[in-house]
């Protein structure tokens, strides 16, 4: 058997307090979490969340969590459902089970516990027949990249070519502080990471430089983001294509030697209307078009050498940045990738003082919570990308080597 991971989960509670808790301690594990503050509401959110587990209290005003619970059951079989209560097991466990709970707890819950449910519902395993299949089209033992072909979570477009760079191709280095250099290994063959990066979908143009923003398999596309994301997007298709004139877009987004303008176009479609980052709905959604924002700008200082408008495009995205810090319930990763680029940007720009500020604050998040020990991989990344920097400096001047 496979396993698959669904990592939102949907509270229902009446209390606020709470509420705050729960959501505080799971963004910071790597959950993607929403809430209500009654059963009514949490049913509506089911359809738009796509929860993988439902967290739901019995005493809660309009409709309770028996309720709440049995009508979850009956429309989402395939949704984990813990129910918890202040109320004795004694008197409230049988009737939890009867309306359809996998689990039930006592109130208060620990945060062990919490994260334990947590982890063991938000995994299931789906049978052979379900799995999903990723497609990697076949490629000659000298070429640094692999194609994944995905599909679109928005139209279901099952031709999204997705480059990813072989690990056993090519050197990544963020020695420049500002974007990731790809460098050829022995007996492979030069390739431009920068041309490829962003990859578009032929049909409506969604844009993401994140591979986990299109579907592996066509059968399994559940679209992330809410009802409204998607009427919104569908309302910017044709936006979008009126900002690319192109006959043919399947070829200018997936030719991996598309030409430096077809590569800029592809960042102003990632930063202004792809991805469902315009919502707001997204986690690290100003990281992510600060990123965007950030690489745009070295795109056209390596086509133009115009020095003011490279340091004011670099400025745009460390705005971008710092609204990022704002978002309370941002996962730690998350976090750690954002203050990464805000004290780049303020290195590159020459705001030594700032960025060391930045730096002290980083500092004393990780004292507030006792450490890093348990931070993950990609985390751990991120603080040691942070440390190189710092100590090596930001030099934008490299970029002027780009070729295209």
């Amino acid at each position: 058997m496979a396993v698959k991971e669904n990592k939102r989960i949907l509270i229902m509670d009446d209390s606020l307090a709470l509420l705050k808790v729960l959501t505080q301690t799971l963004t910071q594990h790597g959950y993607e979490v929403d809430t209500a503050p009654n059963g009514a509401l949490g049913l509506q959110k089911v359809e738009t969340f796509q929860p993988g587990l439902a967290i739901i209290d019995i005493m809660m005003p309009e409709m309770d969590g028996f309720e709440a619970t049995k009508k979850l059951r009956a429309a989402y079989p395939n949704v984990n459902i813990v129910v918890f209560s202040a109320q004795p097991a004694a008197v409230v466990e049988k009737q939890a089970f009867s309306a359809g709970a996998d689990l039930f707890l006592q109130k208060p819950l620990r945060e062990p516990v919490l994260l334990g449910i947590a982890k063991k519902y938000t995994a299931t395993e789906i049978g052979e027949d379900e799995e999903e299949h990723e497609t990697i089209l076949p490629y000659d033992p000298d070429q640094p990249y692999t194609i994944h072909v995905r599909t679109c979570y928005f139209c279901g477009c099952d031709h999204v070519n997705f480059f990813v760079p072989r690990k056993e191709g090519y050197e990544e280095s963020w020695s420049n502080g500002l974007y990731p250099v790809y460098t050829a290994k022995d007996n492979f063959t030069k390739w431009d990471f920068m041309r490829t990066m962003v990859a578009v979908c032929p049909s409506c143009l969604f844009a993401s430089y994140d591979i986990k923003d299109f579907a592996v398999d066509s059968r399994h596309t559940t679209f992330p983001y809410s009802g409204d994301a998607k009427r919104i997007l569908a309302r910017g298709i044709a936006t979008r294509k009126k900002m690319v004139n192109v006959e043919n877009i399947e070829t200018a987004f997936t030719n991996p030697n598309r030409n430096l303008n077809r590569v800029t176009d592809t960042f102003q479609l990632a930063e202004k209307c792809g991805n469902g980052l315009v919502i707001g709905d997204k986690e690290g959604v100003y990281c992510d078009i600060g990123f965007y924002t950030a690489m745009y700008a070295v795109i056209r200082y390596s086509q133009n050498q115009d020095k003011f408008e490279f340091q004011n495009n670099l400025r745009d995205s460390l705005e971008l940045f710092m609204n990022q810090l704002k978002i309370q319930s941002m996962t730690r990763v998350t976090r750690a990738k954002t203050y990464y680029f805000i004290i780049a940007l303020n290195m590159a720009t020459g705001a030594s003082i700032r960025a060391n500020e930045m730096k002290q604050d980083l500092e004393k998040f990780y004292m507030k919570i006792g450490g890093a020990d348990d931070a993950t991989f990609e985390e751990r990344l991120w603080n040691e990308r942070l440390l190189h920097i710092w100590k090596e400096g930001v030099n934008p001047e490299v970029l002027r080597d780009c070729t295209w």
